[in-house]
């Protein structure tokens, strides 16, 4: 008789380092998640390589008193849920990679009473990226949503090669403001983050980020909608 694997992983910890984290993709694109409440990190990977590109990191000085740190991974769906407790309650995130709509989806909830308050970054740090890889940045604010952006430009032998990412930032209350090439989010009801990768070709005379920056403003802003449409598309 085979057993069937348990669909669901639990861990007690967070991971320290990303390649230890956990992975949550869809063929096209991915994210690994990793750190601890304080400063969550999440290393978008484009391309069916896997390559890591950048790492978005989710900063939260207030989450430094917490416990009862607990992480699910669905391994049928890939969402990846993550919660602890401090003394106003439960707080959770919760993020998957779409196969309906080639997004990857993150959302912060508090605490009962609170808001999310967090200030939202890139790192390019990180072992694994494309040899001599230039990076540019850009944040901005329009029609009430934030906007990180990316482009990374190196090389793989003779070859020019790179992607751009891009993640939209949906505040549902409170503010979201830019500073330098940061996101500040405070205030928030609940905070829901919109990412989509693609790849840079050596030909392109500019970002192509305005058709990813278009189609996420398309997308609906509701966590519980695009997960529906993703596991709708999920096989098995």
């Amino acid at each position: 008789m085979t057993r069937t694997p348990e669909p669901r992983v639990h861990d007690t910890s967070s991971a320290a380092r990303w390649t230890d984290g956990v992975r949550t993709a869809n063929g096209e694109c991915g994210a690994v998640l990793y750190g601890e409440p304080a400063m969550e990190k999440v290393v978008f990977e484009a391309g069916r390589s896997c390559r890591p590109a950048y790492e978005f990191r989710i900063s939260s000085p207030g989450m430094t008193a917490v416990g009862g740190y607990g992480r699910i991974t669905d391994s049928r769906t890939g969402e990846v849920t993550s919660t602890w407790t401090d003394g106003h309650g439960t707080w959770a995130r919760r993020a998957f990679a779409s196969r309906a709509d080639q997004v990857i989806a993150h959302e912060l909830l508090p605490a009962p009473g609170r808001t999310v308050n967090t200030t939202l970054s890139v790192d390019t740090a990180l072992d694994g990226l494309l040899g001599g890889t230039r990076f540019t940045t850009r944040a901005t604010v329009s029609n009430g949503s934030g906007y990180l952006s990316l482009r990374g430009v190196g090389r793989s032998g003779h070859d020019v090669v790179g992607y751009e990412g891009i993640t939209r930032v949906v505040a549902f209350g409170g503010s979201v403001l830019a500073s330098g090439a940061t996101l500040v989010v405070t205030g928030s009801a609940r905070l829901l983050l919109l990412t989509k990768l693609d790849r840079y070709e050596s030909s392109s005379t500019g970002w192509i980020f305005p058709a990813l920056r278009t189609a996420l403003a398309g997308l609906e802003s509701d966590y519980a909608t695009l997960f529906a449409r993703h596991t709708a598309a999920t096989p098995g």
